[in-house]
């Protein structure tokens, strides 16, 4: 501040001592009479609130330098932020093992369940901890005890339960070399690493009655196949990837997602130092077979490191424009082999195609940083990724009914697949719409105003979820839900949390979404107690939620709910101001493939563009809207 604009007091001040024996006072602290009186301890001047004159531009000045310093500033743990998803700071949560703050990133589905919470009791709820998973103590004393080689009956079976499992949707080895190997007499380190991942994928897979007493089935192996990265290789090879591609998918079974989530970065790393994301010349590698795997491997770790990092809302390792490998082929030339080692182009490609939009959706719509467009704008243009998947997506794919044997499998998971993107894309949406109306009813004279647009995307994120419940519970009945999957149980959780919130929204199907949600929490009681680690944890979501869930409805009720409008009827009735005449309603017939082509999806894909301002205002402007962060004491890995 220049001396200019500082302001003056021109009228000097006595002190006490001086004023009370009414004396000329020197000013200053201490005053000369005090000093020569040796009474430096009693220099004290009289407070007094006088009116002084300043310049305008000093009181601008502090203004300016008050805002600057209050946008620096971190927000306490327990205050408000404007944001029911995208909130404006990092949340973070204290780990008691590592001593250090475990990132929690919105986009992650038991991060959305904590919100939830929220949104229902408008309280401080914090983050539930991560604690349903092996420590790393425990591995280590594994992978040092001793785990014998699995008979050759038994080591081809797990081998070949392992291929047909995980080879469903992932290319991560050549199945002829692979039973090749197991026949060999002679491993050498990596290989051995490899059948040991493999053997503890099999195991995992045939367990059809988990006993407790031994154990997640195929840890043992798992802990022996952990030894070769010890040592990180200066050269890598295509096999050291293989091995860390399937540590990482077997990592996610124990719910150890962050390993999962480094192992498939990692892999990712090795690919591009051997240069597996570019195209090797045919006079460098003249082997067909080899080129096709090179470039399958590549793709199924660019999937791994993309689908785990939108499990966790987490970046990925590579970006798009950095990608210059051709996409999965196949090879001529190879015969039987070929269709042996490479099956299934068509489906490879459009999974990849799911993992692109996936890092594009974690990446728009759940960070703000270097954000061009309004949320409204990144969802739309989400959506418009999915709807361009349909429309390049095989017709064999799209009606998964003409398909037969292993495709029905295939079809099922890419449709879970496409589901949960769809949901990813609009439950924010869905959780804002729930907000408002929950306002609403408490506030008899206030109406629960939602555009047309947020109503659909709020309905398709409802029957995406529907659909998704249903194709498990189908998956459940015919056998087909294998009991330590990750992913089926994690499609589970996210759907059934969002039937949850249906069921709190008035409309014709919330009795029928409240006793879908009970189908899905009692199969997720199963699978806890079955040993899944992943079940454990968002079991302990699902019974925070259901403690909420009748308050909450008993609330609303008392409330007069039965005066405000449905969501079907805000749609209708934003439709005849829009000019819209029709909108398409909601079914129970639902088969697989319903969801991807349900025709309120696509009537919302056809508008020019989403009335959403409200909820980018809302979320962006309206602090006392928004949500709470959690408490930072909570202990425990969150993510």
């Amino acid at each position: 501040m220049s001396s200019r604009t500082r302001p003056r007091i021109t009228k000097s001040i006595a002190c006490r001592r001086c004023h009370s024996r009414k004396v000329k006072c020197s000013g200053g602290i201490p005053c000369n009479g005090c000093r020569q009186a040796a009474k430096d301890d009693e220099c004290e001047y009289p407070r007094k609130n006088r009116l002084v004159k300043v310049s305008e531009q000093y009181i601008e000045d502090l203004i300016s330098e008050n805002q600057r310093l209050r946008g620096s500033a971190q927000p306490p743990s327990d205050e408000t932020v404007d944001a029911p998803v995208l909130a404006e700071a990092p949340w973070f949560v204290n780990a008691d093992a590592l001593h250090t703050p475990i990132l929690v990133a919105e986009a992650s589905d038991s991060a959305f369940a904590s919100r939830f919470r929220q949104v229902m009791s408008q309280t401080h709820h914090g983050h539930l901890p991560r604690i349903n998973f092996p420590t790393d103590e425990q591995l280590l004393a594994l992978s040092e005890a001793d785990c014998p080689w699995p008979s050759p009956a038994r080591a081809r079976l797990l081998v070949q339960t392992a291929l047909n499992g995980l080879g469903r949707c992932y290319h991560v080895v050549r199945r002829s070399l692979t039973f090749r190997d197991l026949d060999s007499n002679s491993l050498d380190s990596l290989s051995r690493s490899k059948l040991w991942a493999l053997f503890a994928i099999g195991e995992m897979y045939t367990t059809r009655n988990p006993s407790p007493e031994k154990g997640f089935p195929g840890i043992r192996y798992f802990c022996k196949a952990t030894n070769i990265l010890r040592i990180v290789s200066e050269r890598p090879s295509v096999e050291m990837v293989e091995v860390q591609l399937l540590l990482s998918v077997y990592s996610l079974y124990l719910n150890r997602r962050h390993a999962a989530y480094s192992l498939a970065g990692s892999a990712v790393r090795l690919a591009v130092i051997m240069g597996l994301h570019l195209n090797i010349p045919e006079s460098q590698l003249t082997d067909v077979g080899q080129r096709e795997h090179r470039n399958r491997l590549f793709w199924t770790a660019y999937t791994f490191d993309r689908m785990w990092a939108a499990k966790l809302g987490y970046p990925s390792v590579i970006q798009d424009d950095q990608i210059e490998v051709r996409l999965p082929t196949s090879p001529p030339g190879l015969a039987d082999l070929g269709a042996l080692d490479f099956p299934d182009r068509d489906y490879f490609v459009a999974r990849i195609g799911l993992a692109r939009i996936s890092g594009k959706i974690i990446s728009s719509i759940y960070s703000k940083s270097g954000q061009k467009n309004s949320l409204s704008h990144r969802v739309q243009d989400a959506l418009g990724d999915l709807r361009r998947w349909l429309q390049e997506l095989p017709p064999a794919l799209q009606d998964p009914a003409r398909c037969e044997g292993d495709w029905d499998a295939k079809a099922r998971s890419l449709h879970l697949l496409f589901n949960q993107l769809a949901i990813l894309s609009t439950r924010p949406i869905l959780l804002h719409v729930l907000r408002v109306h929950i306002e609403a009813r408490q506030k008899p004279t206030k109406e629960a105003n939602v555009p047309v647009s947020a109503t659909t995307l709020s309905e398709t994120c409802i029957r995406c979820a529907r659909h998704s419940c249903s194709v498990l519970v189908d998956s459940w009945t015919n056998g087909s839900f294998m009991v330590f999957d990750f992913f089926y149980t994690q499609y589970l959780f996210s759907a059934a949390t969002i039937l949850a919130i249906s069921s709190l929204l008035p409309g014709k199907e919330r009795q029928s979404d409240e006793e879908q949600f009970e189908v899905a929490v009692s199969f997720l009681s199963q699978l806890r107690d079955s040993g899944n680690y992943a079940a454990a944890e968002f079991y302990k979501h699902i019974e925070a939620v259901t403690e909420l869930l009748h308050p909450t409805k008993v609330r609303l009720s008392d409330s007069g709910s039965e005066n405000t409008a449905t969501p079907q009827d805000s749609a209708y009735g934003s439709a005849l101001d829009t000019g819209l005449t029709e909108l398409p309603s909601a079914s129970n017939d639902m088969t697989t493939g319903t969801a991807l082509f349900d025709p309120l999806l696509q009537e919302l894909l056809e508008q020019p563009s989403l009335d959403l301002e409200f909820i980018d205002s809302s979320m962006y402007l309206d602090e006392q809207q928004g949500f709470y962060w959690p408490d930072l004491t909570t202990q425990g890995d969150p993510a």
